[in-house]
């Protein structure tokens, strides 16, 4: 299984073209639902299509950010493909990869998809150690849905993340309250920091930046979805 998971990596980036064909081959529907009207099942068969192509959807979106992020690994180089290979063959590692396409593929966002597929395609470049950090940026990626990484972009385009970040300080922000949704959002995930004074009853809309969000952010910007993020709306 690990060889073949090296094959397909490799095979990625060498073919990212004809990513979307070779997606569309594997989610082959099994059945065209537009004869079946009449069958009393169809309504479960559509969702269920529906189901498969937003899976299918965020594989795709994956597989591509994937690619970018592994782009300038040189994964063609014998030696590096060894290393990959060293790499791959430890279980934990292995492990991790896999579930990082299982998040891609559950995740809430398409937004997730695309970062968790650049996440994993950095961790093979580098051939990172997996750590408690890894764990809670797939773990944050995965669970934020389209609005909440829009205003975790927004309030990082402006916040002097310096200090203690408070997000009632910036004006012409509009709405106040789901700013607040997405800060608390992003402490729960443990993505961002608590503020310093836990007790304190306006503490809403206020956190400490780490490491752990400006990674994130940072693949934002490498992935080119930043001003989609700052300009989304449903």
């Amino acid at each position: 299984m690990k060889k073949e998971f090296l094959e397909i990596i490799k095979g990625v980036v060498s073919d990212v073209e004809n990513v979307d064909s070779l997606i569309d081959s594997y989610f082959d529907p099994i059945k065209d639902f537009t004869d079946t009207a009449k069958d009393i099942f169809t309504p479960i068969k559509i969702v269920h299509s529906l189901y498969t192509l937003n899976k299918k959807r965020k594989f795709k979106s994956f597989l591509k950010s994937y690619a970018k992020g592994i782009s300038d690994g040189n994964i063609v180089n014998p030696q590096l493909v060894e290393d990959l290979k060293a790499y791959i063959e430890n279980q934990k590692n292995f492990n991790f990869i896999n579930d990082l396409i299982e998040s891609a593929i559950n995740s809430r966002s398409i937004y997730g998809a695309m970062l968790l597929g650049y996440f994993a395609g950095e961790i093979l470049k580098e051939r990172k150690d997996i750590t408690f950090k890894e764990l809670i940026i797939m773990e944050g990626i995965r669970e934020l849905n389209d609005f909440e990484f829009s205003y975790f972009a927004k309030i990082y385009s402006i916040a002097n993340l310096a200090k203690e970040v408070n997000i009632k300080e910036y004006e012409g922000l509009g709405s106040l309250f789901l700013y607040e949704v997405t800060i608390k959002k992003l402490i729960q995930l443990r993505i961002v920091d608590e503020p310093l004074n836990t007790h304190d009853p306006n503490r809403k809309g206020r956190f400490i930046s780490n490491d752990i969000a400006e990674d994130i952010y940072m693949m934002i910007q490498s992935i080119g979805i930043k001003d989609d993020l700052l300009t989304y709306s449903y």
